[in-house]
Formats: C-alpha cells, sequence, structure tokens
C-alpha cells in the first residue's frame, strides 16, 4: 500500500502543473483521442490532448486527423512536407536531409529545442564534440562546457516497416514539444536538443503503406488477417536492416552514423513494436564488458524511472530488464552504446497495421514481476492510438528526465570518454599492430576501412618497428588504444567471451573483425609504440596490384585473396586455367588455385585494370607451368530468392552487387517455370529462416493473388523485384524443376538454414538431420518455430568455430589452410552421409555403412582443443567431426551444402572465399570424377 501510495505522489510530482494547464487544446482533439483510445488506462494526461497554436499548424490541421487515427497511417512524402512545414512555421524547429535511401528517398531528421538553442546548434554540437574527445578538452574546460552546453537526445522512427506507430507518434510529439508551454516541456526545450528521425527507413516505409491500404485496411480479425508486411523493407534486407552497425551497408544505418558523428547526441533512442505494452530496454545480462559501466548505469536509471512514472500513471504493461542481453551491442542505437553515449529503446505493443484489434497477450507477460509491477491483462482491445500513447508519454518521461539531470549526462559523457582514452596511456595492450602482408593486402585494407568508418583512428609505420613483443615492417597499420573510442576498439579487435552459464543470446556473440576476416591483429603490452613514427589515416586505404615480370603467361598467387570472384568477372571473356596442385616457376613458389592466363587479346590492359582495382599481383612467366590444372569458365549464377523469406539472402546480392559480378535474380515463380539449365550454371540459395515446408510452399495460397508490383494504387511495390502473385511458394513442382536442373548438369549451392532443401527435401539422399533447427531469435516471436534450434543441446548461436578440410585438396579449400575457422549459428546439426538409409523395420535394413566422400570440410580441429575462436559454444562434442561442407554428386550435377552461412551480414569477408571458390570452379566440381567412398563400419543390427 505505502509503494502504491508513493507512485500516486511521485505522478503528482511529474506532473504538477496538467491540472491547470497553460495549454489549450486544440478543438475537437481531446475527444478524437478519447475516442481512438480503447481503454483509459492506455492514455496519460501527457498526451490526451493536443495543443493549440495559432502560428504553428498542428498534424491534425495538416493531415486532417489525429495522429494514430483508426485505418490510417502515414507515409514518407507527406510525413516530411508535415517537418518541413512545423520547421517554416516555428523558430523552436529546425529540419535537416541527412541522408538519402537506395530508392532515392530523402531520410529527414528534426532538431527542436528552444529559440536561444535553435540558434546556438551549430555551437552546442561544436561543444558536444569537443566533450567527445578529452584529448583537446582538458577538465578545465569541459567543465565549463558542461554548464553552457546540452545533451542532444536523438529518436529514432520506424526502422522495421511492419512496426507501423512510430512515425505518428514522433510527427505529434514533434508538434507538442515544439509548442507546448507546459513547465516540463518548457524545461525540456531550455535544457535538451531533441533530434527526431520519424522515418529512418522511408523506402520500408513507403512499402508498408502501401501495404496497408492495398491488404490489411479495414480488416480487424488478427486470425484470418493476410500477411502483414510486404516481403521487402529495403533494397537488400528485412530486419537484419537493424544489424548493420558495424558493417555500415544500408543508407539508413549509414545516415544515423553520419548524424552521431556530426552531433554526438548524449542519447539515441531507438523505437521498436513487439512486447506488451511498453518494454524500456536496458537487458538480462551478461553485459558487454568493453562498454563503460557508467553507462549501464544511465540506461537502467533511465528505464526504472519510465516503468516507474507509468506505472504511476496507472499504465499497465510498462516493463524492463526482461529483453535481450546487452552483450551484443551490433543494432543502429549501438552507434551509442560503442561510442561513449547512451543507446536505448522501447518495444511497445504495435498491430503491425493502423487497426484497433482484439488481442490475446501470452501468459508469461501478464505475470506480476519486479521489473513489470503492473502487468497488462490477458485480454485486450488494441489500437493504434494506444500504441502512440505509450510511446509518446515514456518518450516525454524520458525527455523529463534527461532534462532534469542535464549536467550529469554531459558529464557523465565527458567522462566515459576520458575514461576510454586513459585506459589506453594506463593499461595492455596499448595498441594493435595489423600487419598489411596477411596473403590479401585488399582484405586487410578493407578491415581497416571498417576500423575508419566508427571514427576508430588507424595510422600506418613509416619506419620498422621494434617492440619488446614483435617486429614489424614499415606500412603496419596501428591502432594506438589512447583514443576515446579505445573501447570500441578492444571490442572489435579481440575475441568475445560469452559466458558458458549465461542465457541464450538474443543474437550473434561474436563480431571480432580479425576472426570475421580471417586475419591477425595483434596486441603490443609495449607501451613504446607511442614513441614510433606514425601517419594518421584520413581515408581509407587503397591497394593497388600490379603486373610485373615478363611473358606471354600470367600467373595470380593463390594467396587467400576475397576479390578473385570479382576479378573472374572483370576478365569474363579471357579463358583461365586455376591449378590444381602446388608448383614452382621463376624460383618461386604457387600454390593450388592459382590463376594461370595464356596471353590474349587484350588480355594486358584487361590485367593491369584489374590489379589496379582489386589489389592483385600478377605475374608474367616464360611457359605455361606443368601442373594438374582445369579451366574456369565464368558460370551463370542465379540467386533464388523466396518471397517468404528475403532477408538473409539480400546480404548476398549486396556482395555480389559491390563486387559487380552479375547474376540473376530467381524468384519463386522463375523457378517453377522451368529451364533453369539453359539459364544458369550455378543455382545459389542462400540461408533462409523457414522450416522445410515453408521454403517449399512459401506464403499460404489461401492469400492468393497477392501481386507485389508498381500500381498507382501500389507506387513502392515491385522493388528489388515483382511478382502478379508472391504466394505458394516454389511447390512441388518447383522443386521437381530444381532436381531437373541438378540432374542435368547444374551446380547447387545451398547456404545455412537453406541447405535443408536439399537435405531433407530429397535433392540430396542418404543425410540425416541429428538435431536443431532454424535459428530464429524466441524474443522476435519466432519461438515456436526456433525452439529446436535455442534448445538443442548443440548450440553455436553466431559464433566463430574451428573446422578441418577433410578434402584439402578440393577447390573449396583454395586459399586456405587444411586448419581454419568460420562463423556459425544455431543451424540444424546433420549426421555424415550413408551408404542407405534404414529402409524398413528389419534386422537387414539398417542405415548402411558411412561415406565420408562427400565431406568437405568437417567441424572441429584435432589439433586444437579450444574449439571456439570468439563467442561460445555449447554441446560442441556433438558437433565436432560431423559435416560442415558437403559435396555430393546427384545425377550429372552436384550439390554443394554448407552447414553454415559464409555471407552472414557481410561480416564475415574471410569465410566468403569459400562460397566463391565453389562459384569460380564449378564446372571443376562438376567434373571431378567420383571419389571412392570413404566407409566406416556397417552398424550394428538391432535386436
Amino acid at each position: 500500500m505505502l509503494r502504491f501510495a508513493f507512485l500516486w505522489i511521485l505522478s503528482l510530482n511529474l506532473i504538477p502543473a496538467f491540472a491547470q494547464s497553460p495549454d489549450v487544446p486544440e478543438a475537437g482533439t481531446s475527444e478524437a483521442i478519447k475516442a481512438a483510445t480503447t481503454d483509459p488506462h492506455f492514455i496519460s494526461p501527457l498526451v490526451d490532448y493536443v495543443p493549440q497554436s495559432v502560428k504553428v499548424p498542428s498534424p491534425e490541421e495538416f493531415f486532417g486527423r489525429i495522429m494514430g487515427a483508426p485505418g490510417e497511417l502515414v507515409g514518407s512524402e507527406k510525413a516530411y512536407s508535415y517537418a518541413r512545414t512545423l520547421a517554416a512555421a516555428s523558430p523552436r524547429v529546425r529540419v535537416f536531409t541527412i541522408g538519402k535511401s537506395e530508392e532515392g528517398r530523402d531520410i529527414v531528421m528534426l532538431a527542436i529545442a528552444d529559440e536561444a538553442g535553435i540558434r546556438d546548434l551549430d555551437r552546442l554540437k561544436a561543444a558536444t564534440a569537443a566533450l567527445a574527445d578529452p584529448r583537446r578538452t582538458d577538465q578545465t574546460a569541459a567543465d565549463k562546457l558542461i554548464t553552457s552546453s546540452r545533451p542532444i537526445y536523438y529518436f529514432n522512427a520506424a526502422l522495421h516497416s511492419d512496426e507501423t506507430g512510430s512515425t505518428e507518434a514522433m510527427l505529434e510529439f514533434a508538434y507538442r514539444i515544439a509548442v507546448s508551454e507546459q513547465p516540463m516541456i518548457q524545461n525540456i526545450r531550455q535544457h535538451l536538443v531533441v533530434l527526431i528521425n520519424p522515418i529512418s527507413n522511408p523506402d520500408g516505409r513507403d512499402k508498408m503503406v502501401d501495404w496497408f491500404y492495398r491488404y490489411l485496411k479495414g480488416k480487424t480479425d488478427r486470425n484470418t488477417l493476410p500477411r502483414q508486411s510486404p516481403p521487402y523493407w529495403s533494397k537488400y534486407t528485412f530486419v537484419d536492416i537493424n544489424r548493420d552497425t558495424h558493417q555500415q551497408t544500408h543508407e539508413t544505418t549509414k545516415a544515423v552514423h553520419r548524424m552521431f558523428h556530426e552531433w554526438h547526441p548524449t542519447v539515441v533512442h531507438d523505437l521498436h513494436e513487439g512486447v506488451p505494452f511498453m518494454m524500456t530496454w536496458n537487458g538480462t545480462g551478461p553485459y558487454n564488458p568493453n562498454i563503460d559501466p557508467i553507462t549501464y548505469t544511465e540506461f537502467l536509471q533511465l528505464s526504472m524511472h519510465e516503468v516507474e512514472s507509468m506505472t504511476a500513471m496507472g499504465m499497465p504493461g510498462v516493463s524492463t530488464w526482461n529483453f535481450g542481453e546487452a552483450f551484443a551491442h551490433l543494432y543502429l542505437d549501438s552507434v551509442a552504446m560503442n561510442h561513449n553515449s547512451i543507446g536505448r529503446g522501447y518495444e511497445t505493443f504495435g498491430n503491425g497495421s493502423a487497426e484497433t484489434e482484439k488481442r490475446a497477450i501470452s501468459p508469461g507477460a501478464t505475470t506480476m514481476e519486479w521489473y513489470r509491477p503492473l502487468p497488462p491483462p490477458r485480454e485486450v482491445t488494441w489500437s493504434a492510438r494506444d500504441n502512440l500513447n505509450y510511446q509518446e508519454t515514456g518518450a516525454l518521461i524520458a525527455l523529463d528526465d534527461a532534462a532534469t539531470h542535464w549536467q550529469q549526462m554531459l558529464h557523465n559523457f565527458y567522462k566515459k570518454s576520458w575514461d576510454s582514452w586513459q585506459k589506453g596511456l594506463t593499461q595492455a595492450p596499448y595498441a594493435f599492430l595489423i600487419p598489411e602482408d596477411q596473403g590479401d593486402p585488399a582484405r586487410v585494407a578493407a578491415m581497416v576501412a571498417r576500423l575508419l568508418g566508427q571514427h576508430i583512428e588507424v595510422s600506418r609505420a613509416q619506419n620498422a618497428i621494434q617492440l619488446k613483443d614483435g617486429s614489424y615492417p614499415a606500412g603496419t597499420y596501428v591502432v594506438r588504444l589512447d583514443q576515446p573510442y579505445r573501447n570500441y576498439a578492444v571490442d572489435l579487435l579481440t575475441p568475445q567471451h560469452y559466458p558458458k552459464d549465461g542465457e541464450p543470446p538474443y543474437d550473434d556473440v561474436s563480431w571480432e573483425l580479425p576472426a570475421n576476416y580471417h586475419l591477425q591483429a595483434n596486441p603490443t603490452l609495449d607501451p613504446a609504440i607511442r614513441g614510433a613514427s606514425l601517419t594518421p589515416l584520413a581515408e581509407p586505404p587503397q591497394v593497388v596490384g600490379n603486373v610485373s615480370g615478363s611473358g606471354p603467361i600470367y600467373l595470380l598467387k593463390d594467396t587467400g585473396q576475397e576479390s578473385f570472384l570479382a576479378a573472374r568477372y572483370r576478365l569474363l571473356k579471357y579463358e583461365i586455367e586455376i591449378a590444381e596442385r602446388d608448383f614452382a616457376s621463376t624460383g618461386d613458389k604457387f600454390p593450388a588455385g592459382t590463376w594461370m592466363i595464356s596471353e590474349q587479346p587484350g588480355l594486358h590492359d584487361a590485367l593491369q585494370a584489374a590489379s589496379r582495382e582489386l589489389g592483385l599481383d600478377f605475374t608474367r612467366v616464360a611457359t605455361f607451368p606443368d601442373v594438374q590444372h582445369h579451366t574456369a569458365p565464368a558460370p551463370r549464377i542465379g540467386v533464388w530468392t523466396p518471397w517468404a523469406d528475403t532477408d538473409s539472402i539480400g546480404w548476398i546480392r549486396y556482395s555480389l552487387d559491390q563486387r559487380k559480378v552479375p547474376y540473376t535474380y530467381l524468384r519463386d515463380e522463375d523457378i517453377r517455370a522451368g529451364g533453369l539449365r539453359s539459364k544458369i550454371d550455378v543455382l545459389l540459395y542462400g540461408h533462409v529462416d523457414l522450416e522445410l515446408a515453408e521454403q517449399i510452399e512459401g506464403l499460404p495460397k489461401t492469400w492468393s493473388p497477392m501481386p507485389f508490383k508498381k500500381s498507382p494504387q501500389t507506387p513502392s511495390f515491385g522493388t528489388p523485384s515483382e511478382s502478379d502473385d508472391i504466394t505458394g511458394g516454389i511447390g512441388y513442382e518447383g522443386l521437381a524443376q530444381i532436381q531437373h536442373f541438378i540432374d542435368n548438369g547444374g551446380l547447387m549451392i545451398t547456404l545455412g538454414s537453406g541447405s535443408m532443401l536439399a537435405l531433407e527435401g530429397g535433392l540430396v539422399r542418404f543425410v540425416r538431420r541429428s538435431s536443431g533447427g532454424v535459428p530464429r531469435s524466441t524474443a522476435g516471436g519466432g519461438g515456436s518455430s526456433s525452439a529446436a534450434s535455442q534448445q538443442a543441446a548443440t548450440r553455436t548461436p553466431g559464433t566463430h568455430v574451428r573446422v578441418t578440410f577433410d578434402r584439402p585438396d578440393h577447390a573449396i579449400a583454395y586459399g586456405y589452410t587444411v586448419h581454419t575457422w568460420v562463423f556459425r549459428q544455431n543451424f540444424p546439426l546433420y549426421n555424415t552421409p550413408r551408404r542407405w538409409l534404414r529402409m524398413a523395420y528389419c534386422t537387414t535394413c539398417l542405415d548402411g555403412p558411412e561415406d565420408r566422400s562427400g565431406v568437405v570440410m568437417e567441424w572441429g580441429d584435432p589439433e586444437n582443443k579450444d574449439f571456439v575462436v570468439s563467442g561460445q559454444a555449447w554441446g560442441e562434442e556433438n558437433l565436432i567431426g560431423r559435416p560442415a561442407i558437403l559435396d555430393i554428386p546427384v545425377g550429372k550435377g552436384h550439390v554443394v551444402a554448407f552447414n553454415f552461412n559464409p555471407m552472414h551480414r557481410d561480416m564475415n569477408w574471410g569465410d566468403q572465399r569459400l562460397l566463391w571458390n565453389a562459384i569460380l570452379n564449378w564446372q571443376a566440381i562438376l567434373e571431378a570424377p567420383p571419389k571412392e567412398p570413404d566407409q566406416g563400419p556397417s552398424p550394428e543390427p538391432d535386436e
């Protein structure tokens, strides 16, 4: 009783003046908001009206309705038009364009403060930039800046496009904090700069708006709804647009990162939907040890304040803690966590639609817990306005807290940067040294570019460096750790160690760049590195190759270069031979995988251009090497992207596009149409978050027809691909067409859970799944489908683990050592193939003997006891020895099945060459003589 009395008093203190508000509600808005809110407990006094302004048009005046009105959504064009109207009408608002989407739409951000703050934006940005770098801002200067500047609080909306509520919440929120004269909001304007990105992913927003009006409007029975989301939210990916902070591949990510390093906001706050009724993130732990502890106390304090305040207002279902673990910081808001600011967010309860629906709440979300003191009811009628009320109320409470503690927030921001810099001065390691010559200088340069993209400072050695723990030549890349982002540099350059006793993680547990790139970044314990002559890099390094020597034969030594696939298509019209064994020429040794190219018209100029662009070195010799070899024609690649899941395969398309490698985009209907062998040589089917039946049957045909095609009604549809009907999948007729393609001499390559189709769908015989399932996140709503994956005894949830080539002479092994490592998620485990599988229940009808002839790579390294390179694994003893890559002949063709995904989010560049090898050597794989079965003993019959 005392606790609830305290909460009631707290609510009175939070909103003391709302009973006698200085605001005049805009006519009709209180009534409209009340009508759109399904329960009086689902709203607060902070947002139960829209303040009237004589000079500034409200959203209601501009759009002709309240925000969150049932059955309506606003697209990017109108939203941005309102943002610009708001800025034109109010001296408290400015609007900025911070980027453009892949399809050319603006990405727009509002800045809101009092008139003085808007006039002083440049000075305030300069102040936060100065506080971010304590090397040029001493404590005395910092203290002055802290008393004369402001925290900058950034909101990011509509990143995941089917989470539809945050755009309208932020448009009303922007107007409210610009015009309201409530003392709390005046205080916010006086002490903060508020940045609002109402549509961070405008391409996806417009697709979602068109989808709503085409398929969802007027439909309120959740049990009979069609698919609630378009198949694409961006040019390449779907949910993974929020898994891009380390890579910065999407235009949305780039825009937000540019914003961060221009404004240095103290808080980056992402708005998502998925938990009833509002989850304010902070994570259950284990926490990432490379984030300053102050940050954890800050986001815990903010979250607890929101829960306490909204619970005191009587709003049920506000919770914290029980979402994610805060170990991995690879999300969009993580740009703040990784750079000494606070990254945080909400998961509110969205319908994925603007319609009002009856919703059932899972029993686990309706219990009273310390982190959820006032749980939601078991059943609820929920509206878009309900969702907006929670988002906007929470955001106002967060800003009120930040405005109250504005000096402390700035002090902490400076202190975290100071702590990071000081650790680099006083604690080993003092630097990382990255040798340029690690077999692939271009891949080294690409990793360095990733560091520079995070504003981590990298230099190059002007001269040779001699340290107590090693010698390094001139040109070595050096990451000195006496810099403000030292902690993030350590996080990216050292292995992750997720606790063995930790709860199942929300996402990946390894992101170490050297592991991803198959490179070495050597830490030094010698502080003498600070005395080395170094040249800071102002731009990403460019590696330029050359063509040297004389003679009619050109050799390209295979030392693991990632750019081989790109090079093959730069040299598309030229004949190339690839050595199958090591050999020597002109006193030099060349490994298997080396390219051998005889003189052809125009070849020399083409090689020079390719060497300059891709950083490859070609050597001319007098005679063609006497070594076993094969011709390597560039294949016609088909990338099959099922309409049911376009996300992970989007990363394949991104990588191919970046490397200017041509391919045919294959839809489900293209597979069904057949004739594949006449169109392509290699069918590439990537990882999908789909079980076997979903991979074949696709989206339910009960929704048919479901066009995804540009029309006057749906102008945003049809990119990056279109369809008259996205339902039905490939069907069993499509599966037969794939079988026909393989039988007639095609090569099919499957990745991750895409290998389920080949190994369990009958394309390949005699391989049995042992355990595991599709690696969806349970917290992301795929609980039932992912249970087999999440609860399996053997789990590698985004981990770098060791592997061994069973067939080191196989073309897929070119450029690799016999023992290496790869990145693996929680994919199914498969047994070693057998000559046949049990056909009936009888003593003589059991499985045949093992046949390891198709095993190219297996899990584990018998020469190294440490299975995990970075991350964590559970039950690894059950995985070691099983197939990691299979190459199985089928008819006249082959299936190459990866039990991992070498194309994971453009992160694991060192694994990509495995896939490139399979594509480059497709014909050699098809023409290789059958390998004699490498069989183990037959199983003993069961009694």
